[in-house]
C-alpha cells in the first residue's frame, strides 16, 4: 500500500513537472518536462512491483482515486485553477462510482 501511494505522489509529480513545462514559452520548460517524464517511468517501474503482488482492479482503484484527489488539489492550490460547477459535479460521479466498484470488490463475511 505504501508503495502504492508513493507511485500516486511521483505521477503527481511528474504532472506538476509537466504542466510548468508547459507553460514556459518556446519550449524553455524541456529540461521539466524531460523531469516528468523520468518521474513518470520510474512511477511505472513501481507500479511493476505493486502489481506483483496485488489485483489489477485493487491497483486501478487505488491509482483512480489518489490520482483524482490529488489532481483536484494540484490544480486548485498551486495553480490556482477555477474549478466549474460541473467539473465537481463530475469529480463527485466519479467518486461516487469508484466507491460503488470497491464496494462490489470487498468481500462479504456473511
Amino acid at each position: 500500500m505504501l508503495i502504492s501511494f508513493s507511485m500516486v505522489i511521483l505521477t503527481i509529480i511528474g504532472d506538476y513537472l509537466v504542466k510548468k513545462a508547459s507553460m514556459l514559452q518556446y519550449f524553455n520548460g524541456w529540461k521539466l518536462l524531460l523531469l516528468g517524464g523520468i518521474l513518470y517511468g520510474v512511477s511505472a517501474i513501481g507500479w511493476f512491483y505493486v502489481y506483483r503482488t496485488t489485483k489489477v482492479f485493487t491497483v486501478g482503484a487505488i491509482h483512480s482515486f489518489g490520482i483524482i484527489i490529488l489532481t483536484i488539489l494540484l490544480s486548485a492550490i498551486v495553480f490556482k485553477e477555477k474549478i466549474d460547477r460541473w467539473e465537481v459535479l463530475g469529480i463527485f460521479l466519479g467518486i461516487i462510482s469508484l466507491s460503488i466498484l470497491l464496494r462490489s470488490y470487498i468481500p462479504s463475511e456473511s
